[in-house]
C-alpha cells in the first residue's frame, strides 16, 4: 500500500476547501468512502482530518487507537462500542481506546486524528449539541457551545451560531483556527463560507467576518497549528 502523502500541511497557508466539489473516494472497506482535507506528517503535531461517509448497513473493524481521535456527527447516526450517537454529536476517544464505527441507517461523520496534544490529556468526551446547553454571547451575537477547551488554552473546540446580520471586530488567531460550515454563511475580506466548506485560517492572518441573513452554524478547532 502506497504511502499515505500530506494534504493541506503548509501552516502558513490560507486554505479553503469546498468539501462538496471534491468526490468520495472509497476505502477498503465495502460501503465506506471518505475525504481528507488536511493531512500533516510530524511527530508532534501529526494529525489528519476527513469526512466520512458509511451506507447503510455498514462498519470498520475494530481498532485499537494509537492516536487521540474526535469524531462529530454531520448526517445520520453512528454506533461505536454499543452506544449510537446522532447528528451533531461530538466524541473523543485516547489512544488505547478501542473504535469499531458502524452505522444501520447511514452516516456522514468529521474526523480529526492526531498526535495528543499532551501525552497527559486522558479526557473521553460524548456530547450531545442538541440536548447540552449552549452559553449565549450577546456581545459578539452569537451562541458556543464548548466541546473541548484544554487547561492550558492551547486548544479549544466548539460548536458556534452566529446570529444573522452580524459583524465580528477583525481580529487574527494566536493558536491558528480551522472552521467547517454547517448552515447558513460566514463571508470576510477571502471569500464566503457556505455549507460544506472547511477553512483553516493561519496563526496571525487577520480577518472580519460578518453574516447575512440565515446567520452561520460552524465548528471550530483552535490549536493545531501551535502543538
Amino acid at each position: 500500500m502506497p504511502a499515505k502523502q500530506p494534504v493541506n500541511a503548509d501552516p502558513n497557508a490560507v486554505v479553503v476547501v469546498d468539501t462538496n466539489k471534491l468526490p468520495w473516494e472509497a476505502t477498503e472497506h465495502r460501503g465506506v468512502s471518505m475525504k481528507v482535507v488536511e493531512r500533516v506528517i510530524d511527530p508532534r503535531k501529526g494529525r489528519e482530518t476527513a469526512f466520512v461517509k458509511m451506507e447503510p448497513g455498514t462498519s470498520i473493524p475494530r481498532e485499537r487507537l494509537t492516536e487521540r481521535v474526535d469524531v462529530f456527527v454531520l448526517e445520520g447516526s453512528l454506533t461505536d462500542g454499543g452506544k449510537t450517537y446522532g447528528q451533531h454529536t461530538f466524541v473523543r476517544k485516547q489512544p488505547g481506546d478501542t473504535f469499531a464505527p458502524a452505522s444501520a441507517a447511514g452516516c456522514v461523520y468529521y474526523v480529526k486524528r492526531r498526535v495528543p496534544i499532551r501525552p497527559t490529556d486522558s479526557d473521553r468526551l460524548e456530547i450531545d449539541a442538541k440536548t447540552t446547553p449552549w452559553t449565549p454571547f450577546p456581545h459578539r451575537g452569537a451562541d458556543v457551545l464548548h466541546l473541548y477547551r484544554d487547561a492550558h488554552g492551547i486548544e479549544t473546540s466548539r460548536f458556534g451560531q452566529i446570529h444573522p446580520h452580524k459583524k465580528i471586530p477583525t481580529h487574527d488567531h494566536a493558536m491558528g483556527e480551522e472552521t467547517y460550515i454547517l448552515g447558513g454563511a460566514l463571508i470576510d475580506e477571502y471569500t464566503e463560507y457556505t455549507p460544506g466548506m472547511w477553512f483553516r485560517m493561519p496563526i496571525g492572518v487577520p480577518h472580519t467576518p460578518y453574516t447575512k441573513d440565515g446567520g452561520c452554524l460552524m465548528l471550530i478547532r483552535e490549536g493545531d497549528l501551535v502543538w
